[in-house]
């Protein structure tokens, strides 16, 4: 009998979680009960037959029915409390990942709010700036060099704005899955030299010394892939290092090994702390972060820069140290190399 009633119990325990019209239509308590009238009535039927048919005594049928009756207790008791126990258990986790799930989207609109916040800085300081010193220019009584100074300030306001909203754009093209490749064949060595070139004023502007270590200088290596996006993430990880940097080097270079080419922009700046350096590639939680908020600039620039080296078919890097600089990289796989352009076996070496 015991068997019988094991059995029984497993059975209804499987029909409770298993059938979706039960757990779905009616709530917990109609269910317990439900199922607690069902075992009732089966428990007092099905074990008085079972009973009356294998015992004939009467004396030791009254025993063996008062027996049932503390039995049926103790086994209903451990029933339902394993079923409230799972439940308050589903319960519990549910309202943890509701928790969760509310905790992250207030963080996220913290940091949206910051980010426009810091968004709309970077709009309406270089506009007032080119308001203010366009007034100025009309001032006809202004001097040959001071007419210049302004005209210069114009420019740099118009140009951070301009690179402000090119950021946006972009960013906007990721989140919405409009970016696209345009593949083209293109020199690396070339690239690299022309950033190099384009960047080298800017440092010396701020006396750091601008470095470019390229071993294969002397060879063509042409990839096969959207030349645009290629050099924008070497651009932003320059414009970083010189911003961050205020006294040493900043160097520019490449290596390759086992097919795959690495490009990294090292510096000798401030360095980012450990536990914040996987949060600069975020797109909102970098205009959070303390130690970008004394420079200029929208913040998204290694944001757009991880996006496009995802595209590219690479991989995105850090190293930093606080206090001593930061190396920022960026992998391309072999595959992006021009078929009909053939490379030495050379391995570049980094220069300390």
């Amino acid at each position: 009998m015991l068997f019988f009633v094991v059995r029984l119990y497993v059975a209804l325990f499987k029909f409770y979680y298993c059938q979706p019209i039960m757990k779905s239509k009616f709530k917990f308590e109609y269910r317990i009960t439900f199922l607690y009238i069902i075992i009732g009535l089966l428990w007092i039927f099905l074990t008085d037959a079972i009973l009356v048919f294998l015992i004939n005594d009467n004396q030791v049928l009254s025993t063996f029915q008062s027996f049932k009756g503390s039995f049926y207790v103790v086994i209903t008791s451990v029933f339902l409390f394993i079923l409230t126990r799972r439940y308050t258990q589903k319960e519990e986790e549910v309202k943890k990942r509701l928790i969760e799930s509310k905790e992250r989207a207030e963080e996220s609109d913290r940091l949206k709010s910051s980010f426009l916040a810091n968004m709309s800085h970077e709009i309406r300081t270089p506009m007032n700036g080119i308001l203010g010193f366009v007034g100025l220019l009309e001032d006809v009584t202004l001097t040959k060099d001071k007419y210049l100074i302004y005209v210069n300030l114009v420019k740099k306001s118009s140009e951070r704005l301009l690179e402000t909203i090119n950021d946006i754009i972009e960013i906007s093209k990721i989140e919405s899955n409009q970016a696209t490749l345009k593949k083209s064949q293109f020199d690396v060595n070339e690239s690299l030299n022309f950033l190099y070139g384009f960047f080298k004023p800017a440092a010396e502007e701020k006396n750091l010394s601008l470095r470019l270590v390229n071993s294969l200088s002397d060879s063509m290596v042409v990839f096969n892939t959207d030349k645009n996006k290629f050099e924008s993430i070497l651009t932003n990880f320059i414009k970083n290092a010189i911003k961050f940097t205020r006294e040493g080097f900043v160097e520019i270079g490449f290596r390759r090994n086992n097919g795959t080419y690495l490009f990294y922009v090292k510096d000798t700046g401030s360095g980012i702390p450990k536990e914040k350096q996987e949060a600069v590639f975020d797109r909102f939680v970098q205009a959070d972060i303390e130690i970008t908020r004394p420079y200029e600039g929208s913040g998204l620039g290694l944001a757009i820069a991880k996006a496009y080296a995802a595209m590219l078919g690479g991989k995105i890097g850090i190293e930093s140290e606080e206090g001593k600089g930061s190396t920022f990289s960026f992998t391309i796989n072999g595959a992006a190399v021009a078929d009909s352009q053939p490379f030495e076996a050379s391995t570049v070496q980094f220069e300390n």
